[in-house]
């Protein structure tokens, strides 16, 4: 497949790409006629940088593929005269409007991508437990302590609500004790409801919502169900798995505007693959995916018609298998995007890769979803970090700005599915983001940096110890029981124990510096500031407040920071390199008094030093004046704004 790499406004070679991204730089902007575009595939022996290569470069206007009308900035003009024209070709306004609303196709993109099958497995889900005639069998004991079993019609349904509706009509009601109860009917155990053509199996504890009114005639049971699944011959064994979650999110995270792509794809169903514009233009495009491997299974990550998130797997595997590597993914993506996407999820499998044909589904609710402003991967705040702005270390920025590769967010996936601990972080990690008390925030927070540290830590223990070396270290340990035993006599038995037990364990790093040194074994160097947010964490996980409850913006702040640290830690320990925002920095973006506030200060603190340098000047005291320009230096490099995005 051809790799494209184009030369930016600042003389850099750019890449590599595949065509879709090259085309959506052509349609913002960033890419324009004259912007020299190469790929390895336009001349022979050419290597595989144009750096390398002195052959075909072209003018991106020169290419075929990439027509006049894809150009950014006169895309508008285009569209505009063509409209005049249009216009004045069809009288009719409805003929205009018909050929407006028909969308353009972008050959390039659509030749490429792979065809995917959504409609069965949606029409699946939407037919699931739709009505019709069905009996449920419910084993329960009566007043007399029997064992009875019955049967009973039952209606299902569904609505906007959670769970699976269901009303069993009981035309002569059991005699039971504790009428209020599910469990009075069975109720609670595992259910199986009959149909002509399908049935369904619930497992036990499923039902909930649960309500009667007795005594009447016909007794109705209603309640939900959590859980349910068509009975399936394969028992869901060694299929090939889909997990559609419809999501509840006005400004939802999509995969692929923090992952990288790795292909395209073109859905089954016409809205899928048509997406508008501002223009009043509507692009068929498809859409993408990102591809995630897990224990060597490959996974296609992805949403449509911007509400649905899907996981295909491309392998077969037990449904069981193949939820928990759903549900890894889920957790990954939330730790990186600060949403995780919960509710009503819907298993569907296949004995074919397309899933044209779905032979089972499993309906299960699981936990709520958890929406919070805590992304830590923001590519339109790092890039607007440094908008307008052109130094070296602007420069050094930009080699950051993209995506994450999908192989670091299959590496993520593959640590948390392998170490349950890290696993643990995590959740406690999407906990916090739930929590709206900043105090049980930081709790949570904190437990989640010991337990990552210590499973971190215990990985490279030995570059934990104070004293590295290992035979100085016994050395070190031998001289101190010499000096030891020469007390023996004067100190009692019991005492001479515990300071022995003390000496064979004096290399071993205190909690703190086990914490700070396990950052900075994986690269990432802490600021004070850091360290200081760190050594709150003993106030919270012995139930001290760090700051009065009246402060709940430092507070936040703390827990922000925490949550910064952790998952920095974590993605760094999985080979990313990259940028992370700050989140407590990105607060006083979000809170004017407290930014207004923070300018003043940092305003008042910069005119004493300026005025400080001044005055040594005057008295021509050298020391004086060097102390204040580099206090002044530190105050300037030290600003919180500044600090926006930390690079890892």
């Amino acid at each position: 497949m051809k790799k494209f790499y184009f030369l930016n406004k600042d003389k850099q070679w750019q890449g590599p790409y595949w065509f879709p991204r090259i085309l959506l730089f052509a349609l913002n902007g960033t890419i324009e006629p004259a912007t020299y575009v190469w790929n390895d595939k336009l001349a022979t022996d050419i290597g595989s940088h144009p750096e390398n290569s002195i052959y075909a470069r072209l003018k991106a206007s020169e290419y075929r593929s990439l027509p006049m009308w894809v150009f950014g900035y006169n895309l508008k003009i285009l569209i505009t005269n063509a409209t005049k024209r249009m216009k004045t070709t069809f009288q009719k306004k409805d003929d205009w409007e018909t050929i407006a609303a028909k969308p353009i196709e972008i050959s390039s993109i659509l030749e490429e991508a792979s065809k995917v099958y959504l409609v069965p497995s949606i029409t699946a889900i939407h037919d699931f437990a739709a009505p019709g005639e069905y009996a449920i069998k419910l084993i329960y004991i009566d007043t007399e302590q029997t064992v009875k079993l019955s049967e009973y019609p039952i209606a299902l349904s569904s609505d906007n609500e959670p769970g699976i509706k269901f009303e069993i009509t009981m035309v002569e009601p059991p005699e039971v004790g504790g009428v209020q109860h599910k469990e009075s009917y069975g109720l609670h155990r595992s259910l199986g409801i009959f149909g002509k053509n399908e049935n369904i199996a619930v497992v036990k504890n499923s039902v909930f919502d649960f309500s009667t009114r007795f005594p009447y005639k016909p007794q109705i049971l209603k309640g939900r169900f959590r859980q349910a699944s068509l009975v399936s011959a394969n028992d869901y064994k060694n299929r090939y798995n889909r997990l559609v979650l419809k999501i509840a999110d006005d400004k939802i995270t999509s995969p692929q505007s923090i992952l990288d792509f790795t292909g395209m794809q073109l859905y089954d169903h016409e809205k899928f693959n048509v997406h508008g514009s501002l223009m009043g233009l509507s692009f068929k495009t498809g859409g993408s995916y990102t591809e995630v491997i897990i224990a060597g299974i490959h996974y296609h990550f992805y949403t449509v018609t911007g509400d649905i998130l899907i996981i295909d797997g491309r392998g077969r595997e037990d449904l069981e298998d193949f939820k928990l590597k759903a549900e890894i993914i889920k957790i990954a993506f939330a730790v990186i995007s600060g949403k995780y996407y919960g509710g009503t999820c819907n298993y569907v499998t296949s004995e074919d890769t397309d899933f044209r044909q779905i032979d089972g589904l499993w309906y299960e609710m699981q936990k709520e979803s958890i929406l919070s402003e805590r992304q830590l991967i923001n590519l339109p705040i790092f890039r607007r970090a440094f908008e307008g702005k052109d130094d070296e270390n602007t420069e050094k920025q930009k080699a950051f700005d993209g995506p994450v590769d999908p192989t670091i967010f299959s590496g993520l996936c593959e640590a948390l599915y392998n170490d349950e601990t890290l696993l643990h972080a995590a959740n406690l990690v999407i906990s916090a983001m739930g929590n709206n008390d900043p105090l049980q925030q930081g709790a949570l927070y904190s437990v989640a940096l010991e337990t990552l540290t210590a499973t971190l830590g215990e990985a490279k223990s030995a570059e934990l110890k104070p004293i590295t070396n290992k035979p100085i270290s016994r050395a070190f340990v031998a001289e101190l029981k010499a000096v030891l035993a020469t007390y023996e006599g004067r100190i009692p038995a019991e005492s001479l124990d515990i300071l022995r037990k003390n000496i064979e364990g004096i290399n071993r790093p205190t909690n703190r510096d086990k914490l700070v040194k396990t950052f900075e074994i994986y690269g990432i160097m802490l600021s004070n500031e850091d360290k200081e947010t760190i050594d709150k964490r003993n106030d919270y996980l012995h139930g001290r407040n760090p700051l009065d409850m009246e402060h709940i913006f430092e507070l936040t702040q703390i827990s922000l920071r925490l949550h910064t640290l952790i998952v920095a830690l974590l993605l760094k320990s999985i080979g990313y390199s990259g940028h992370i925002v700050n989140l407590d920095i990105h607060l006083y973006l979000t809170n004017e008094e407290k930014m207004v506030e923070m300018i003043k200060e940092g305003q008042e603190t910069a005119a004493g030093l300026i005025n400080q340098i001044e005055q040594a000047k005057e008295e021509r005291d050298e020391a004086k004046f060097n102390a204040a320009k580099a206090e002044l230096g530190r105050h300037i490099e030290n600003n919180k704004i500044g600090n926006l995005i930390r690079i890892i």
